[in-house]
């Protein structure tokens, strides 16, 4: 009997912490939680996915291979914290997948990012209809892989460094999903790797403009 009573006090025990824990968990929760898309405590996720063909002649001739077409496919996902009202700090990312016949190029960077957004209306009863303009500025590391006949059969590696800025505006088609339409700009720079690594880098500037998606959770 002295056995199965220490049991059960053990297990009230058990209980009595598993709920206290849940209720310091709920708390924290409250304290955290945020009333718009971007107040303290409000997280986002967004990116933008295109896919551009180019073929016929003229793409043709200006093939290195000869080839028909040219296929690309381009990923930029983005996360975000608001540490304070209309501040966030985050992570990018930018992915590239480029096809020409039998040559293949490959790209992966990605790095720390950090935003600021406007909130053009404090006194709206709702986010849905909201609009919410931002400037960012963000610093990628990654590496570029391309391979294929034009390369000889060998595996060529590049890394990339890139840092710049985005500017653009969040439409809220709801109260969490906003349509974005943003500007890019970057610097980027990319050194031999591999099979010949060199220190010597080769500089160009990115322009980009576009739509995504961006999700805000709060």
């Amino acid at each position: 009997m002295d056995f199965m009573d220490e049991n059960l006090k053990k297990g009230e025990q058990m209980k009595k912490g598993l709920l206290t824990t849940l209720l310091i968990l709920v708390f924290a929760i409250g304290a955290f939680a945020a009333d718009g898309p971007v107040d303290k405590g409000s997280m986002m996720l967004g990116g933008t996915l295109y896919f551009m063909n180019q073929g016929g002649d003229y793409y043709k001739a200006m093939s290195t291979t000869g080839d028909d077409a040219t296929t690309t496919i381009g990923i930029m996902p983005e996360f975000g914290y608001f540490i304070a009202p209309s501040i966030m700090i985050g992570a990018s990312f930018e992915m590239l997948s480029e096809t020409t016949g039998d040559d293949k190029t490959n790209g992966l960077a990605f790095g720390p990012m950090v935003g600021y957004f406007f909130n053009m209306d404090d006194a709206r009863a709702e986010a849905k209809g909201g609009l919410y303009p931002y400037i960012k500025g963000f610093f990628n590391m990654g590496t570029m892989k391309m391979e294929g006949p034009w390369m000889g059969d060998e595996t060529y590696k590049t890394s990339i460094t890139q840092f710049g800025g985005m500017a653009g505006i969040n439409y809220m088609l709801t109260n969490t999903v906003a349509l974005d339409f943003g500007f890019k700009f970057s610097s980027d720079s990319f050194k031999a790797k591999e099979p010949i690594e060199s220190d010597e880098a080769v500089t160009g500037t990115t322009m980009w403009f576009g739509a995504g998606i961006s999700t805000f959770i709060y």
